[in-house]
């Protein structure tokens, strides 16, 4: 079986508080679990985010950034928006 392109793990490394950093072909990603807030009015979510370069994503501009559900739909739509994503940067890159 072929490695995943955009390879994210499952919701319970997620609920757990952990965040996820990965890269593809030049295009570098973070996925960060946000804890919900009720008193901040913020629900739990999955923060995603892009960018590129040599530099880890605290010194980098970010490119792009997203939000998604804190479940398993929204794993699988950060998968998603990942791969677009990465096209866009594909084809900017020509």
């Amino acid at each position: 079986m072929p490695l995943r392109d955009f390879p994210i793990p499952g919701i319970l490394f997620f609920t757990s508080g952990n965040p996820f950093s990965g890269s593809y072909k030049g295009m570098s990603y973070r996925v960060e679990p946000v804890k919900g807030d009720v008193e901040k009015d913020i629900t739990a979510h999955l923060y995603v985010f892009t960018w590129t370069g040599e530099k880890c994503s605290a010194l980098s501009e970010k490119r792009s950034e997203a939000e998604f559900a804190l479940d398993v739909d929204g794993v699988a739509a950060a998968e998603e928006w990942l791969r677009a994503e990465w096209q866009k940067f594909r084809k900017e890159d020509m």
